[in-house]
């Protein structure tokens, strides 16, 4: 199993530094090797006889895709998952992601405000739909690269909602895919750029919430990966 990298720990919660390929959930088609099974052994269940949503997802108080790294954050009782959970729902939760795009944003601050839903089509995609939820990601432009003879823009993002895949369906929507995006850049575009970095370049940087129980205002940091550093530099 893999080693968790702890950013912070107390009583209530535990902060963690996820990996890049570490699939947060288990479920019928990712029954092993999870963080959820890690977790499962070193999170209390609570003492009611009926399973709750803190048992069932071992405290787990958001979502990470696999492939995307960083800050994560872990219940470790269910009093505080239920806090936690209704700072996510009432929006009061600030997160702030890194990613590497695909060519040539012109602009230095996007706001993108479009509804998500499930793909009409591939259900295991999402996408732009009428009906959607409500989805609004702001995009700040920090640099350009160059690359392989081609433009790539590195960009801060902020999701004032938190939908499923929503980064990455935001930026694929725009025209900029995230570099390594199996799911939303075109096949060309994924196997161009997956021998160069190996992974997706979305990483979780930062997270704010008020602590459940102190209710104090706290901030969690996942240092940026070094392939990350070494673009931004």
């Amino acid at each position: 199993m893999h080693d968790l990298d702890v950013i912070y720990e107390d009583n209530d919660l535990l902060v963690i530094n996820k990996e890049a390929g570490l699939v947060v959930n288990t479920s019928n088609t990712s029954p092993t090797n999870t963080l959820q099974e890690q977790l499962a052994k070193i999170i209390e269940k609570s003492d009611e006889e009926e399973e709750n949503d803190f048992d069932q997802r071992s405290g787990i108080a958001h979502r990470l895709d696999k492939d995307t790294s960083g800050v994560l954050l872990i219940a470790k009782n269910k009093e505080a998952f239920l806090a936690l959970q209704h700072q996510f729902k009432a929006r009061q939760v600030k997160k702030e992601y890194e990613a590497v795009v695909l060519g040539r944003i012109g602009e230095s601050v996007i706001e993108i405000d479009a509804p998500i839903g499930r793909h009409p089509h591939v259900r295991t995609k999402f996408a732009i739909v009428a009906g959607g939820k409500d989805s609004v990601t702001r995009i700040e432009k920090i640099k350009e690269i160059s690359a392989e003879g081609e433009t790539l823009t590195v960009v801060r993002v902020f999701p004032h909602t938190g939908r499923t895949h929503q980064i990455r369906v935001h930026l694929a929507s725009f025209g900029h895919p995230i570099v390594g995006d199996e799911i939303y850049a075109s096949t060309k575009q994924y196997f161009k750029w997956q021998p160069i970095f190996g992974r997706l370049m979305l990483h979780a940087c930062k997270i704010e919430i008020l602590h459940p129980t102190t209710h104090q205002q706290m901030t969690f940091e996942a240092p940026l990966p070094e392939l990350f550093l070494d673009l931004s530099r």
